[in-house]
């Protein structure tokens, strides 16, 4: 299974230090592409990409009283027709837009990602160049004085008043003629590292006010693509809960078939109880996989937090059992070949293992993130939320406003996205900015891999 070591997720840009111009050019860009997109949006131009959903159905009653007459019942069949068309392209509708503006949110996520890693590594540069400049300055200082020492005296009438003394002082003489001539080199690299510690410090705040501009625009990206997938989710469940009630009408308008509003909610009522023992089976049957998932880490020795698979003393758990194909940090993509940050920690895991919450929490998003596939984030307050991407195609669990537990089952592994097998990403945040989840989740008890 080892060939899977070079598993990632489209997370990160490329990037290089040194190309600092061309770097603010595509952020300006980027800034501006993502206040069109979202001003689009906001305004209503785009309204017409939302999908309509009918106000309301007919009863079977209605139904019943249209198949008295055959006109009629041909007339409430077409028109029962029209209603299944339109919400089923008001649910493709909903998800297109769902996964453009989860696209337009990635992009402008993964944008402030790269600001954000380099105004820290800037401002790291600028105070690694202050200590090193103030350093600088201590040993020019200490020159100074021990040329003062050495040759501010009055030698020759020292010479004089002190002849057995001659010797050392002529050495002082010496070493002051040296020290002298050390000076000019020593004050020149001072004021070296006085202007390279300005410079890093003046591209720290310039990169720091770009952090902080795409940051605005990553949090309104999220809001739009936030309420996207809410409106798809809600598209589909429509479309779900009404579709079978208008083909049974069609049929008792079409067929040898009478029912009515009291029998068929009954059947739905009983459907319902079917679906529920169904997810009761499939919630079962995930946490006995996720449980013996845990066991075969704990005997291969590489068990997470909570003693076998449970929930730690912290509160936090593992996301997910397997081993760490990819960790945070800058790396060459697997997919593009590009140097790229990388936010996050790759899980290998097969497709189909189920994810946990890492911890306690409300969904805040849960739908399409363009290169991260099908996502779902949690907030844990004050700032903390944890990310979990490339999920199997309808195989999220959970919904935006649902409160989680740690542990709980909230996702399927799988491999949407900017990846070439299955695997979770699993990133941290604070603030929303990326850390490296491994220290994170070590420090809380937790071992991911």
């Amino acid at each position: 299974m080892r060939e899977h070591a070079r598993w990632g997720s489209g997370m990160g840009r490329s990037t290089t230090t040194s190309a600092t111009a061309p770097r603010r050019a595509r952020w300006t860009t980027l800034i501006a592409g993502i206040a069109a997109a979202l001003l689009l949006v906001t305004t209503g131009v785009a309204s017409a990409e939302r999908p309509a959903f009918a106000a309301s159905y007919p009863s079977f009653d209605d139904v019943l009283e249209a198949r008295k007459n055959v006109a009629t019942a041909k007339q409430k069949a077409d028109e029962l027709r029209a209603l299944l068309v339109q919400l089923a392209e008001a649910a493709a509708a909903a998800q297109a837009e769902s996964e453009r503006l989860g696209a337009l949110y990635e992009e402008a996520q993964l944008a402030f990602d790269e600001a954000s890693f380099q105004a820290d590594e800037l401002q790291r540069k600028s105070d690694e160049a202050a200590a090193k400049a103030e350093e600088s300055r201590l040993r020019a200082g200490q020159f100074v004085a021990e040329l003062s020492r050495a040759g501010g005296a009055d030698l020759s009438a020292s010479l004089f008043t002190n002849p057995d003394q001659a010797e050392s002082l002529l050495s002082r003489l010496g070493y002051a003629s040296k020290i002298s001539e050390q000076a000019e080199g020593i004050y020149a690299a001072a004021m070296r590292d006085q202007q390279a510690a300005q410079s890093f410090a003046d591209q720290a705040v310039v990169a720091k006010q770009k952090r902080e501009e795409l940051r605005i625009a990553a949090e309104a990206a999220f809001q739009q693509a936030q309420e996207a997938a809410a409106a798809a989710a809600a598209a589909l469940a429509e479309q779900e809960a009404n579709k079978s009630r208008l083909e049974l009408q069609i049929k008792v308008l079409e067929e040898d078939l009478v029912i009515t509003e009291a029998q068929y909610q009954e059947g739905e009522r009983k459907k319902r109880e079917e679906e529920a023992r169904r997810k009761a089976a499939e919630e079962a049957r995930l946490a006995e996989e996720r449980r013996r998932a845990a066991e075969a880490a704990a005997n291969a020795g590489n068990g997470g937090g909570g003693g076998g698979g449970g929930v730690a003393a912290s509160g936090w758990t593992r996301p997910a059992y397997g081993w760490v194909s990819s960790p945070y940090g800058y790396r060459i993509h697997p997919i593009y070949g590009t140097y790229r940050l990388h936010t996050g920690t790759d899980i290998a895991a097969s497709c189909g293992q189920p994810i946990a919450a890492a911890a306690s929490g409300t969904v805040v998003y849960a739908g399409p993130n363009g290169t991260y596939g099908n996502f779902v984030m949690i907030s844990h307050g004050n700032g903390l939320t944890t990310g979990y991407a490339h999920i199997l195609n309808g195989g999220i669990r959970v919904s935006n406003g649902q409160q989680v537990s740690a542990g709980q089952t909230i996702a399927a592994v799988g491999s949407t996205g900017a990846s070439n097998g299955c695997h979770l990403h699993f990133e941290v945040r604070t603030g929303g900015t990326a850390i490296d989840p491994v220290p994170f989740m070590a420090a809380r008890g937790v071992s991911l891999g």
